[in-house]
């Protein structure tokens, strides 16, 4: 594993330079272990000073000083991750309410400025969600739920705080934290914001013969949360992803009680030089063995998870002791060679006789021997709720001009934000598939009232090659494209795409005829292309538009076999009929 952090020093001399950066963590949960190994870092140039501090949560930071600058600051960490996570069933007695928390535990029910637990529409709220659960799994999981359903994934928000996000309905990971966060405190959950690392390799999970989810997640910065239970200690969640777990894609630097215990941060005078980053992994071994055991109808994105027995006793004496299990460390992320702009193709994947999926990726150095597998048990949250019914509108006007669709995007990532003199490192991070693989990318898209359809666009960044990109428009057919009942849209030819930093609307227009008007119905976007294309199409974390399998790939002539947890961004204009 490799991170590069730059800073830019472009504006004369900077006298003063702190930068005070996290370190990955060792820790051991009921579900998850993580080893670190070989951990070092470089400078360029040489710092003044470097130290390393333990904050009062146990969290180890690198605090290295600069003097007298003149020229660009580069700080490489590199390291080997060994993480476990053991999907195995789990059993909690715990009730609800839990009672008293006690000892250093009690710290995470603290109200913040960020996590305002006392809030009264945070309290309403929580006491609402949590009013028939019986036991702390039942109001954890009714608390979850609704976040992951009420909050869409948004990139660059003004504010990261709980109170804000309830009232916008929006946020990135940090968002979503901070208020699954504060609704677990204000009902005496104790919950805690965890840092760390995200790597975008995809894993998989299948569900029966014929579908398969597949999870992906941005390579970067990420925030996610954990949650105490005082039977099975503190577990680890992913409000996007995973419940009571967190996949071997997570690499944990930090913990606290919010997103300012947890972020890199620098000053400097008499300016902050301009920041940026590269985080770079790859797997020297990555055995995934995962089968379907159950699903329930919340929320609407697949949400992968243990599966949990939770009951309460009659007569409840406390949580029962729990032994430890020494966990021997399975997948290694590895240092990477150096990053090259480019995107290349996930491993195969195989299926076994028994219906176990295993996700084979390259492997740097050396391959592993076999490994024996191991029974892992999961539990599917395949969201199939009632969304609330619309206020009924008038069709538009013939003639008038219509656009809509999963529109929202930044063309650029922050990475950072300024305040005063002090930099903070925030963890949104760039989310995008690369559609000119060997897998074919397939979005849905619902038309309420007839449409002369003009063009669509997606929202894609151009990384190189040749050729042309182009899409085929099709019905539904029971959930899945019909790719024999559409329309194909003009060639783009890549010469006429800039490259250029970021993400923006590729543009792709129809043949003026009868089959463009479309129906009320269901219809597929299927991205196509032809010859090297190098192409990535931007998505958004989550179902913030689509139902649950409305976005889809797959790379076995058109089954469509693989579900994918994101929407991509883009949108449908033309004319109403």
């Amino acid at each position: 594993m490799r991170q590069q952090m730059e800073f830019n020093v472009d504006k004369g001399e900077v006298q003063n330079f702190t930068f005070r950066f996290a370190l990955p963590a060792d820790f051991r949960s009921r579900s998850v272990s993580q080893s670190v190994d070989a951990l070092s870092a470089s400078f360029e140039p040489q710092p003044a000073k470097s130290t390393i501090e333990q904050d009062r949560f146990g969290n180890r930071f690198q605090k290295v000083v600069w003097n007298n600058l003149n020229r660009d600051i580069r700080v490489n960490l590199s390291y080997t991750a060994n993480i476990h996570s053991e999907l195995s069933a789990m059993e909690s007695r715990t009730p609800f309410p839990i009672g008293k928390v006690g000892g250093a535990d009690a710290v995470y029910l603290k109200n913040t400025d960020l996590v305002q637990s006392d809030a009264p529409e945070i309290v309403e709220l929580a006491r609402r969600l949590t009013a028939g659960a019986k036991n702390e799994y039942e109001a954890v999981t009714a608390i979850t739920n609704h976040v992951a359903d009420a909050v869409k994934y948004t990139f660059n928000p003004p504010k990261y705080d709980a109170l804000y996000t309830l009232e916008t309905k929006s946020g990135n990971c940090q968002n979503f934290a901070h208020l699954n966060i504060a609704l677990l405190r204000s009902v005496g959950i104790p919950a805690r914001i965890v840092g760390g690392i995200t790597l975008k390799d995809s894993w998989k999970v299948p569900i029966d013969a014929r579908n398969s989810i597949v999870q992906s997640m941005g390579q970067g910065g990420h925030a996610w949360i954990e949650v105490y239970f005082p039977d099975l200690g503190w577990l680890p969640y992913d409000p996007q992803q995973s419940r009571q777990f967190t996949s071997s894609r997570h690499i944990k630097q930090t913990h606290g009680l919010d997103s300012r215990d947890i972020n890199d941060n620098w000053r400097g005078s008499p300016y902050l030089p301009r920041y940026s980053e590269l985080i770079d992994g790859t797997f020297k071994s990555d055995d995934i063995d995962l089968k379907v055991m159950n699903s329930t109808k919340e929320p609407r994105p697949y949400i992968i998870s243990n599966l949990v027995s939770a009951q309460v006793p009659v007569s409840y004496q406390g949580p029962p002791a729990v032994a430890k299990q020494p966990v021997k460390p399975a997948v290694k992320p590895d240092i990477a060679p150096p990053a090259v702009e480019t995107v290349t193709e996930d491993g195969a994947t195989v299926g076994d006789e028994d219906g176990m999926v295993r996700i084979k990726k390259p492997v740097k150095p050396a391959k592993p021997g076999p490994k024996t597998p191991r029974p892992v048990v999961t539990k599917v949250d395949k969201a199939k709720i009632e969304k609330p019914v619309p206020t009924k509108q008038k069709p538009p006007l013939q003639g008038t001009h219509v656009t809509f669709g999963n529109m929202d995007f930044p063309n650029l990532v922050d990475s950072y934000n300024v305040h005063g003199d002090t930099g903070t490192r925030i963890l949104d991070k760039e989310t995008s598939e690369y559609v000119t693989s060997k897998y074919i990318y397939a979005q849905a898209f619902h038309v309420n009232h007839g449409v002369a359809l003009e063009k669509v666009s997606l929202a894609m960044r151009k990384f190189g090659g040749d050729g042309t990109v182009y899409i085929d428009l099709v019905r539904d057919d029971g959930g899945r494209p019909n790719i024999l009942d559409g329309m194909r849209s003009n060639l783009v030819s890549l010469e006429k795409i800039s490259r250029k930093p970021g993400y923006y609307w590729v543009d792709f227009g129809f043949p003026r005829d009868a089959q463009s008007r479309l129906k009320p119905g269901k219809y597929w976007i299927v991205l196509r292309y032809s010859g090297e294309a190098i192409m990535n199409w931007f998505y958004i974390p989550g179902k913030p538009y689509s139902d649950s399998d409305d976005t889809r790939s797959t790379a076995k002539g058109f089954q469509w076999e693989d579900i994918l947890n994101y929407d991509f961004v883009f949108k449908v204009s033309g004319k109403a009929l």
